[in-house]
């Protein structure tokens, strides 16, 4: 019988020139087990079998299939895929969790990512269980995104551990991350790692883009739908010299055209033109990695009534206008020390500085806001003693500035929070790790916050984990961003007393395990989470449907989340799937408690993948079915404005066909298409500027079906 030292295989993966792949992805053949090499192409992997082989990938390289070594430190060399198609021979899984993460973390790599279209970070889940992605009102085309059954805002959403959704972006900013520059995203459920601050309250995001030092020499993508959307990307990356290397990432979408499918009046879909760019520098040397970028992104939106465009303004046209105008600008950076005979000891610095203005407005009232933020965090980490115990801690700093005016009011907020952590990890082997953290913050404006958490992973066998965690979570909301939604209305907005600070625990774990059918394996996911809330920012519709009145908790709020996974992959060209997920969500709302509008209690989502020989073809297929979700009271209205108190179920279909060649591939898909639409999402779209109107009860889509083509260019180093 094997030990638990003696099943753990660890290696470093590297190119032909011996340099590190960062985010290469190492699987136990024939499971879903499997991690991301680090940031010196180094992994560890504990394996389920003593004659395993490993599947190690990366974009742009030939895939390799070995057997493990178990003896000592495994070098793994891959080859850039610049021979002929017919020398691929195994293709690792897309997702998988990973296994030795003491968290409920799953990683979403590029390959899952390109099965669907993928425009922006709001569309890299169409694939993907556990997060929801919705739209917010039938004018804006905003996205939003749920998890554990909550609002995307209890999210901390992270681009390469730096703060990136969050504040007046938090609406709109999963669309400011195109597609094209992802790498990976680790998706985390529960109260994340107290070093990246005290605002996870349910998950974390983290997306990790494409790096300088191994990304493609040039890569172009465009895109086109049936709607009339166009987008163009291009990513190009080189080496400078031995030390350093520097990629540009480059994104730019335009979309003029005015859909009105439903006959209402209004475009189902925002005009909208961005571009976006990105410089970023690698310097790697012996004791020391470092990395400097910036930013630049202007995204322009204009909707509202047929022949709104977007020079026009909103205040004094005959249309009802929506207008939103964002520029962001950020410069961002991370160094690292090393101590090449102590890996595990070492500092990192991560930093970023960012300038956030939006200019636009809803009918008649107009919004203007501005963010500046500073962010800055110092990382130590080592051991005690042995390798058993280790630890990371730090300071940080979080610095916002907010400015914004909303009608006839103004709003002005400074923030500055310096905060203190440690992190405690105790992995005596591999079955078995306990990660224990806690942090101090000291908000100018609410306090000190303290944040402890704590996660826990047992391996029962070499197939079944046990994961488990609990946390406390902090947020400052943002009244006015995080209801633009609900502002496309006539509805009044209430204030009725001072947001205090939002605050919540979390607790829940996962059991993950596999069975054995045939030869192959059905890989199983069950978790369970409860998050409750000491104090929650209520929007209430109910009250009034007239208003939205805006108040803290007066009661209880809460909410469970169920979910149940599995996938099987069925042959060497097929696999697929399927999830089951119970929502009980549930608020104190105009002074009862009852169920939190448009979300819905069970929910169900499969996939299906299908790959001809050495992935000539492939095609991907994912069916959701929304169960009903309640609606906010609009009995105090007239009765032909009324709508009812719950919705129908629906069923959404996306699928995807594609076509490799040496230099890349093609690409068709369909979004929606069943071509299911909400029905009059408008309240009185005849009278816009009237009491009655009202576009902000959307629970599905607004625009129908939509075809769409694309191709992917690669151009190796």
């Amino acid at each position: 019988m094997l030990t638990s030292q003696a099943q753990t295989v660890r290696g470093m993966v590297a190119d032909q020139n011996h340099e590190p792949l960062i985010g290469a992805t190492v699987m136990e053949l024939g499971t879903q087990n499997g991690v991301v090499t680090g940031v010196d192409g180094d992994f560890s992997l504990k394996l389920t079998s003593r004659d395993s082989k490993l599947v190690v990938s990366y974009s742009g390289f030939l895939a390799d299939t070995l057997a493990a070594d178990l003896s000592g430190m495994m070098h793994i060399m891959l080859k850039e895929n610049a021979s002929e198609l017919e020398e691929v021979v195994v293709q690792a899984s897309s997702t998988f969790m990973d296994n030795l993460e003491s968290k409920h973390v799953e990683v979403i790599t590029e390959a899952e990512l390109t099965k669907a279209a993928c425009c922006n970070l709001s569309e890299s889940f169409e694939t993907n269980a556990s997060v929801d992605v919705s739209f917010t009102d039938a004018v804006s085309g905003a996205k939003t995104i749920r998890m554990l059954g909550l609002d995307g805002r209890y999210v901390q959403i992270n681009r390469e551990n730096i703060p990136n959704v969050r504040g007046l972006s938090g609406r709109y900013g999963l669309s400011y991350v195109p597609g094209t520059w992802v790498q990976s995203i680790d998706v985390g459920k529960g109260a994340g790692s107290v070093v990246n601050g005290y605002e996870s309250m349910t998950g974390q995001i983290n997306v990790e883009l494409k790096k300088p030092e191994n990304s493609e020499k040039l890569y172009l993508n465009a895109y086109a739908n049936s709607f009339g959307r166009l987008e163009v990307n291009a990513n190009h990356a080189r080496d400078i010299n031995d030390r350093w290397s520097t990629a540009l990432l480059f994104h730019s979408n335009y979309f003029n055209s005015e859909v009105d499918q439903n006959d209402d009046g209004f475009m189902d879909i925002p005009k909208g033109r961005q571009i976006n760019v990105m410089n970023r520098y690698k310097y790697r040397g012996q004791n020391m990695e470092s990395q400097i970028g910036i930013t630049l992104m202007r995204d322009e939106k204009a909707g509202g009534q047929l022949g709104f465009d977007f020079g026009d303004d909103f205040r004094t046209s005959a249309q009802y206008g929506f207008q939103n105008n964002t520029t962001r600008v950020e410069v961002f950076g991370k160094t690292g020390l090393l101590f090449p005979h102590k890996p595990y000891k070492g500092w990192g610095i991560i930093y970023s500085a960012s300038y956030l203005d939006i200019d636009g407005g809803f009918g008649r009232d107009n919004y203007e806001g501005t963010e500046k933020t500073l962010y800055g965090n110092v990382i130590f980490q080592n051991i005690i003693g042995n390798s058993f115990h280790s630890y990371r801690t730090g300071v940080s700093m979080l610095y916002d500035e907010f400015d914004e005016v909303y009608a006839d009011s103004a709003f002005t907020r400074q923030e500055v929070v310096p905060g203190l952590y440690y992190e405690y990890t105790f992995s005596p082997g591999d079955k078995f790790t306990l990660l224990a953290g806690a942090r101090t913050d000291f908000h100018n404006l609410y306090g000190t916050y303290f944040t402890p958490r704590l996660h826990t992973r047992y391996q029962f066998s070499e197939n079944t984990t046990l994961r488990a965690a609990i946390g406390r979570g902090y947020r400052t909301p943002n009244t006015i961003v995080e209801n633009s939604n609900i502002l496309v209305s006539s509805r009044q907005l209430i204030i009725e007393e001072n947001p205090e600070p939002e605050v919540s625990w979390n607790m829940g774990g996962s059991l993950v395990t596999a069975v054995s059918i045939g030869d192959k394996k059905l890989n199983l996911i069950a978790d369970y989470f409860y998050t409750t809330f000491e104090n929650q920012l209520i929007y209430d519709m109910d009250q009034n449907a007239s208003q939205l009145r805006v108040y803290n908790l007066r009661g209880k709020s809460y909410a469970h989340s169920f979910q149940l996974e599995g996938n099987y992959q069925f042959s060497d060209r097929f696999s697929a799937k399927a999830a089951y997920k119970f929502y009980d969500v549930r608020a104190t709302i105009n002074g009862e408690l009852q169920k939190v509008p448009f979300n819905a209690q069970d929910r169900f989502f499969v996939n299906g993948s299908y790959a001809t020989r050495f992935d000539k073809w492939e095609a991907d297929a994912t069916l959701q079915w929304f169960g009903s979700k309640r609606l906010p009271d609009t009995s105090d209205k007239p009765a032909e404005f009324q709508r009812g108190s719950s919705t129908p179920d629906f069923f959404l279909l996306n699928a995807q066909v594609s076509r490799a060649f040496r230099w890349g591939n093609i690409y068709v898909g369909s979004e929606n298409l069943l071509g299911f639409t909400q029905d009059d999402p408008i309240i009185d779209a005849e009278n816009p500027f009237s009491d009655n109107f009202d576009a902000s009860l959307v629970w599905a889509p607004v625009a129908g079906r939509m075809v769409y083509a694309g191709f992917r260019y690669k151009l190796k180093r």
